[in-house]
């Protein structure tokens, strides 16, 4: 059995793409691909909006060794908005990932796959924690206190799927899946064995704005 896996997030897609963007894209993935791979810790990815006749520069997830990657088709989620196309993602790759093989007390890093862990801090924390009974997830919190960011996060592998099993009708109403998962905890009774932090040190291109953000 594992202490910690990782699973990673990615899309396919870029608003008003260009060769230049798609080239950024794929780099910004590849040095985040390679950072999380130097860990050696088992590692799942789901891919999305994936366009198996157009590979160009395409986030790199077949150069790395990942345990399972779900590749969902460009146009399948068109219908969702950006956090319930992560819902639905994760959803999928969970249906997929024998479970047999991860114990229920395992941490999970959620990581989105295009932001770059500029140091060990939070994975090293998560380490720390793992036979730490008392803590059943490591997040940061935003906007007052009403979310959780969750392009990186730890949680049990048993409440990360009990969260993920749920229908999809939770993110009704525009409900982003930052506001979901911190309500998850609190309705779960987790936020009181929550460890919150105030950094995770990972850098972040929001949108492709090139505007880089340390968080």
């Amino acid at each position: 059995m594992v202490d910690i896996i990782f699973i990673v997030t990615g899309a396919d897609h870029i608003n008003n793409p260009t060769e230049i963007l798609r080239r950024e894209r794929y780099i910004e993935y590849m040095l985040s691909l390679f950072k999380i791979f130097s860990y050696n810790i088992p590692t799942y990815g789901v891919l999305s909006e994936y366009d198996s006749n157009n590979t160009v520069n395409s986030p790199p997830y077949s150069n790395f060794s990942f345990k399972k990657i779900k590749y969902l088709e460009k146009g399948v989620l068109d219908n969702y908005n950006k956090s319930t196309k992560e819902f639905i993602c994760i959803k999928s790759l969970l249906n997929e990932m024998d479970s047999l093989e991860i114990d229920d007390n395992t941490f999970v890093i959620k990581i989105s796959g295009r932001y770059l862990l500029i140091d060990d801090s939070f994975v090293n924390l998560v380490k720390q924690s793992q036979l730490n009974t008392s803590i059943n997830s490591i997040v940061r919190l935003n906007c007052n206190n009403q979310q959780q960011y969750t392009f990186l996060y730890a949680l049990r592998y048993k409440y990360f799927k009990q969260f993920y099993n749920q229908d999809i009708s939770i993110m009704s109403n525009g409900k982003n899946i930052e506001r979901a998962t911190l309500e998850f905890l609190h309705h779960n009774n987790l936020f009181e064995t929550t460890l919150k932090v105030d950094r995770v040190g990972l850098l972040c291109n929001i949108n492709n704005e090139s505007n880089f953000e340390i968080h």
